[in-house]
């Protein structure tokens, strides 16, 4: 019969273990669990239930004659059903403030702020994914004039977000048909998605009247530019510095150097990121979890953030052996804090 986790004690040591391990990154001996007080077992207890855990994978030992070390399955259950939740620390939250409360920060920048300050408090590597773009409904379209033959077509999405270029024209063209024009593409694109209108722009403004399909046309010949949201869509990396100096990072030269590739590739990373499965809470991948091959030595912590009707993506990246209901505190405050910002 596989061995499993019923009694408090059993769950005491686990979890001690764990907690002593993150703390120290050294194997923990019997007696070093024994005697943290509130335990009130002797080291020999210990022992056994430590043989019973490695035997059940929850933990491994280096060599024979060396303390237990967390394995994934052990953090992983750690997670689930240890880990003691407590609110983020005010140190934390006063940092996460100072850094992120200018209202005068883009929304791009305002999120690269965010991946740099969550490596700088998590001491981890710290991820920030902006929204897809595409998701977000219209709010408005307005056509500006700004000199001589030229126009400043401007989308204005329903989260607040602002997307604007300039358009050159072959005549001067009155604002009042720049306004009707204005209020045609307004009737026809107004709370669709961004997705939607570019997949069924010429089909939606096919019929445009013949005083406005100049105009309509022109924004049809930018639309391209106007709608290219990629650049928009950055995955913001902050904090590689410190998982430099993780020792698990150290003496695993091959390790790291697969990591900071794989970062490299934001891509990649964004992809990955906006896959994560986290159902209204603060998602928790451990190793192999994390469906990345680079990645399969860390443990990642991430949650969603909303801009208006559109979701973003922030979190830390780094060794199995992390804090964990520390950085989970972090990295929910974080995102309810950048829901106000954003609301």
């Amino acid at each position: 019969m596989a061995y499993t986790l019923q009694t408090d004690r059993d769950k005491d040591i686990l979890r001690n273990l764990v907690e002593h391990h993150v703390s120290t990154g050294q194997p923990v001996g019997s007696r070093s669990i024994a005697s943290q007080g509130p335990l009130d077992v002797s080291p020999a207890t210990v022992r056994n239930t430590m043989v019973n855990l490695e035997d059940a994978g929850y933990i491994t030992r280096p060599h024979p004659s060396a303390g237990g070390v967390p394995t994934d399955k052990g953090y992983r259950y750690y997670v689930d059903a240890l880990l003691r939740m407590r609110p983020i620390n005010r140190r934390d939250r006063e940092r996460i403030h100072l850094e992120l409360e200018n209202d005068w920060l883009s929304v791009q920048e305002l999120l690269s702020h965010t991946a740099q300050i969550l490596g700088l408090v998590c001491r981890e590597v710290g991820v920030a994914l902006a929204p897809k773009l595409y998701d977000g409904r219209l709010e408005r379209v307005e056509l500006i004039p700004v000199a001589r033959r030229k126009v400043l077509l401007v989308l204005t999405l329903a989260s607040g977000m602002v997307r604007s270029i300039v358009a050159e024209l072959d005549a001067d063209i009155p604002k009042d048909r720049l306004d009707s024009a204005s209020w045609f593409l307004n009737q026809r694109l107004s709370g669709c998605s961004l997705r939607e209108i570019r997949g069924q722009l010429d089909e939606r403004l096919e019929d445009a009247p013949q005083s406005r399909r100049k105009i309509v046309q022109l924004f049809i010949q930018y639309s391209e530019y106007l709608f290219d949201f990629e650049e928009n869509e950055k995955t913001h990396i902050g904090g590689t510095t410190y998982i430099v100096s993780q020792p698990e990072f150290v003496t695993d030269y091959t390790k790291l150097s697969s990591l900071l590739q794989f970062l490299e590739h934001k891509r990649t990373v964004a992809h990955w990121l906006s896959e994560r499965h986290h159902d209204n809470r603060i998602a928790v991948t451990i190793g192999r979890e994390n469906g990345q091959r680079e990645v399969t030595s860390c443990s990642v912590v991430t949650s969603t953030y909303r801009i208006g009707d559109m979701t973003g993506v922030i979190g830390v990246i780094g060794p199995t052996r992390m804090p964990y209901a520390r950085l989970m505190s972090v990295v929910g405050y974080t995102a309810r804090y950048l829901n106000t910002k954003f609301a």
